[in-house]
């Protein structure tokens, strides 16, 4: 390209030429919408904003930055000045450096045409003044000023595991650009672009730009449409000033031949990285001074990549100084595209991948193994996080994505397999694991780069081989001195619960207690709601810590801080369990009982204990809401009993008393969990019930209570009569019940914050177990409101112990009915579905769609329910905009619209079986794609 600016027709001012300059800039400049919908190689999803600017109008090509195309999947969209948008598509982005192309399609803009700025690298000078142009710190258009001062900067580095650019010198200068301004046009007072933004440093005025030699290559092959061939020696190499090189043995002959060769260069590059495994492994070492290529001096950067570009899988002859002896090299160039990811593999909600030169640069590793982009539901349990490179699968090396998906692609749902890996970190330290196959909440599929279209389309594994048939297994129970531990060893289990998505408000994905086997024949085990905090979720038993066999979930209560799963008998063989005895009452204050379960070491252990008080449990509200247990009574003990995992309370003969129950809150921020009594008056009924294959008849009030003295009581204007009759018939508490919290749902429609409850039908009521035994689908209750007497007609719902039972996901939103805990300890009124959690990157994000709001309408259309948001919803296409009507859960409205995405943000549903198993149910595609599927495969 030619860097001479054209003479302008008259004298101007510097001002009045930086205004023409900015005034035609502007319009070929772009703000950048960028939503990276999965995570891959060293970039997280996410959405962001960024600027590019139109290089050929004809083609509709935008330059930007490497880290806004992105290597891996990306959806984006260009505002224009004048506030038109287009859809963008990624051409290329460069494996090393940081710039890539976006293409638009200049006919969908109406009402401007921009003017393309011209690409000028020679007029990068020092001293130059420029202007930066572009969406700095997410506004629409900023001008920043400053004035080129250096064009030998090092690269920045932007840490481990992140993008860092190598092989090249940045241009510096003090412009103040910040995020949002990366992709920006650096203009000299002509308009031409000297260099492209595309760092800072955070804490000074520095910016970093992007010198455009190899820019300017890359666009011209790109408007011939041809290949855009980088080659490599995967080899770092640094700029060295003479006086270092002469430390570094250069001897002053060869001094005397480079500087006559380059009369303006201070520098030669020196060896910094070499990749083990590498066309230089064995041939270069670092500190090897670079002089010649095939006979060529060889001085700069730029010199080195055209030469590697144009050379890519042929041989070499380098020639190098090392320690002041001369040194040949015969090496190969290799493809920088060829290891560069391409492709990904979607499984078990991780994201793997060939590991790229990128980052085994960076670590200094050969470059094989597969790379764990996100941990998803498969790893993130087992501690394996982004960032593991994987070595083998069930013994097979894996040295390639192709044959890792060939090993997992022949397991089966629910199938296990051993995992050798190592921390990208710490090369060194081999790990071992053993991964549970999901195919059922998360399809497996490679995605591979289509650069036609700029799509990652999806290409589903053939569906999973049949498990085979569960063999029985047989252990005995474990021993112990104590003979209280010896009489519940054959009762006691271990629960483990992975949930694969984050519903009702639940912190963790991964939850661990203790369960009690109440019978043995239908294999029912009574457990905590820390341990099984949702239904959505995959659990396992542990059996006398020697057989694992899984279970399903047969009973949640919604408040009461119990659970029962149900296994297969069948599949323990003749392992000797045995029901645990329930005591026929619970605890009183003063008894002396035991505390037998397990450590957190699982071993057993009995310990003799008292009960301090039976007393109302109250929780804080967590914040988003969840689970959370109430209205009930608690056992305290005397004693603490430390490192448990959960367990029972007997008497001497063993008969359980209650559940030794770990509670989970929310204090904070902080979640936090303590280990409290659950007296079995409270869930012995239930458990009756399902002994007798029945369901069990329990009510949801739509309230949650507190105790109040009877002090207090008369202070809310409670008389004598009342107070008279109250002592007599709990002389030892003298304590009501006041309504804390009323659900917004129908069930809490008769009742308000601050009601004293003195009776149920007729009966008095002064503790929450009577409470809790006096519900019915409708009852009559006599209440102190506002210090008078009155009787409310209250209804109650049906408990079914199902939990959520279905779940949708839509625009990268998970989407449920309202939970139980946003009802009542928010208020919040049946009015719409609830936004329990989203993903970065996602339609959802994008447009602030978050978690714990609800969506009262879809275009104007109620949607009170999850059938009516997926009649409104359902048939709707990628890129089809949708109003939404949105409150928060102190009931603020807000007005969002959101733009889809299908093709990485499919909508389906998740339903809960009678069975207790989960099914996954994909949406049908719009018709306008189904239309375009249908004419492809024609």
């Amino acid at each position: 390209m030619n860097d001479v600016s054209p003479p302008t027709s008259a004298p101007t001012s510097a001002a009045e030429a930086w205004r023409r300059c900015l005034e035609r800039a502007a319009q070929a400049v772009v703000s950048v919408r960028i939503d990276a919908p999965r995570p891959f190689d060293t970039n997280w999803n996410e959405s962001a904003q960024a600027t590019a600017f139109v290089v050929d109008a004809e083609r509709g090509l935008l330059l930007t930055n490497r880290h806004v195309v992105r290597p891996g999947p990306a959806v984006a969209e260009a505002v224009f000045l004048n506030h038109e948008e287009a859809p963008l598509q990624a051409v290329y982005r460069d494996p090393v450096h940081d710039f890539g192309f976006f293409r638009f399609d200049p006919a969908a803009l109406r009402f401007m045409a921009p003017e393309a700025l011209r690409l000028a690298p020679k007029k990068a000078q020092i001293g130059t003044e420029i202007r930066v142009v572009g969406n700095d710190a997410g506004e629409k258009l900023s001008i920043l000023a400053g004035t080129i001062a250096r064009l030998d900067r090092p690269v920045p580095n932007y840490g481990l595991r992140r993008y860092n650019d190598f092989n090249t010198c940045y241009i510096q200068a003090a412009s103040s650009t910040s995020g949002g301004s990366s992709g920006s046009p650096v203009l000299d007072i002509h308009g031409d672009v000297v260099a492209l933004n595309a760092g800072s440093r955070n804490q000074a005025a520095s910016s970093f730009f992007l010198p455009l030699p190899r820019v300017v290559r890359a666009l011209e092959l790109l408007q011939r449409g041809e290949p855009v061939t980088r080659g490599t020696l995967t080899t770092t190499f640094g700029f060295r000033a003479y006086d270092e090189l002469r430390r570094l043995g250069l001897r002053p002959e060869t001094e005397e031949v480079m500087r006559a060769a380059f009369p303006k260069s201070t520098s030669l590059l020196v060896v910094e990285k070499i990749l083990p495994g590498g066309p230089t492994d064995g041939a270069l070492e670092l500190g090897d001074v670079l002089l010649r290529i095939d006979g060529a001096p060889i001085h700069a950067f730029t010199a080195l990549e055209a030469l590697l570009d144009a050379k890519v899988g042929e041989t070499l002859r380098l020639e190098v100084e090392r320690g002041g002896a001369p040194i040949e090299a015969e090496v190969t160039v290799r493809d920088l595209h060829a290891i560069t990811p391409a492709t990904f593999l979607e499984f078990g909600g991780a994201i793997l991948h060939d590991l790229s030169y990128q980052l085994a640069r960076q670590f200094q590793i050969p470059l094989r193994g597969v790379y764990l982009a996100s941990a998803g539901y498969t790893f993130a349990p087992l501690g394996i996080d982004r960032g593991a490179v994987i070595q083998a699968v069930g013994g097979t090396p894996t040295p390639d994505l192709a044959t890792l998906e060939a090993e997992l692609a022949a397991l089966p749902h629910g199938g296990r397999t051993s995992l050798r890996y190592f921390e990208i970190d710490a090369p060194r330290r081999e790990q071992v694991a053993v991964i549970t196959v999901d195919r059922c909440f998360f399809p497996m599929a490679r995605r591979t780069r289509d650069d036609a279209d700029g799509l990652w389309p999806p290409v589903p594994a053939p569906p999973p081989p049949e498990p085979p048939a569960p063999e029985a297994l047989s252990t005995t129970p474990p021993t112990a001195d104590d003979p209280r531990a010896q009489a519940l060893a054959a009762a006691l289990v271990t629960v483990e619960t992975s949930i694969p998505h984050k519903i009702d408000g639940v912190h963790t994905a991964r939850t661990r207690g203790v369960g009690l086997i109440v019978d043995a024949e239908r294999g029912l085990v009574l457990t905590d709601r820390t341990a099984v905090p949702v239904g959505l979720a995959d659990v396992h038993l542990t059996v006398a810590g020697a057989l694992e066999i899984p279970a399903t979930i047969a009973f949640l209560h919604p408040f009461h801080n119990y659970a029962i799963l149900s296994y297969d008998p069948a599949r323990l063989g003749d392992t000797p369990l045995r029901a645990a005895t329930l005591a026929e009452r619970s605890p009183r204050p003063g008894e002396a009982l035991w505390v037998v379960g397990l450590r957190r070491d699982l071993q057993l252990f009995a310990q003799h204990n008292e009960v301090a008080t039976v007393n109302a449990l109250e929780l804080p509200l967590p914040r988003p809401p969840r689970y959370r247990a109430a209205n009930l009574d608690k056992i305290v003990l005397n004693h603490t009993v430390r490192s448990t995992l959960g367990g029972a309370l007997t008497d001497d003969e063993g008969a359980v008393l209650g559940l030794w129950a770990t509670f989970s809150y929310q204090s904070q921020k902080d979640h936090k969990t303590v280990s409290l009594g659950l007296p079995v008056d409270l869930w012995r009924p239930t458990v009756e019930a399902l002994r007798r294959g029945e369901a069990p008849t329990l009510w949801e009030p739509g309230i949650e209570l507190r105790y109040l003295s009877l002090a207090a009581a008369r202070r809310h204007g409670l008389d004598e009569a009342w107070a008279h009759r109250i002592e007599e018939h709990d002389p030892r508490s003298r304590q009501v019940l006041i309504v804390e919290r009323v659900s917004g749902g129908p069930e809490g429609g008769s009742w308000r914050a601050g009601d004293i409850l003195l009776e149920i039908d007729g009966a008095l009521v002064t503790d929450l177990g009577a409470f809790n035994r006096a519900l019915g689908p409708r009852f009559t209750a006599t209440v102190l409101r506002d210090q008078t007497i009155e009787a409310v007609d209250a209804v109650a719902a049906p408990i079914s112990g199902r939990g959520t039972e279905r779940v949708l996901h839509w625009a990268g939103a998970l989407i449920q009915e309202i939970p139980r805990g946003v009802r009542v300890q928010r208020g919040v009124a049946d009015a719409g579905v609830y936004v329990s959690l989203y993903w970065y990157g996602a339609p959802a994000s994008r447009s602030k769609l978050r978690a714990a709001r609800l969506i009262t309408a879809v275009d104007e259309r109620p949607t009170p329910d999850l059938d009516a948001f997926l009649s409104v919803v359902r048939g709707r296409c990628s890129g089809d905009a949708l109003r939404l009507k949105t409150l928060d859960i102190d009931g603020k409205p807000d007005l969002i619209t959101i733009r889809l995405d299908l093709e990485y943000f499919p909508t389906f549903e998740l339903r809960r079986e009678d069975d207790g198993s989960w099914i996954r149910v994909d949406d049908p595609r719009c018709p306008e794609a189904a239309d375009d599927a249908s004419r492809a495969s024609d």
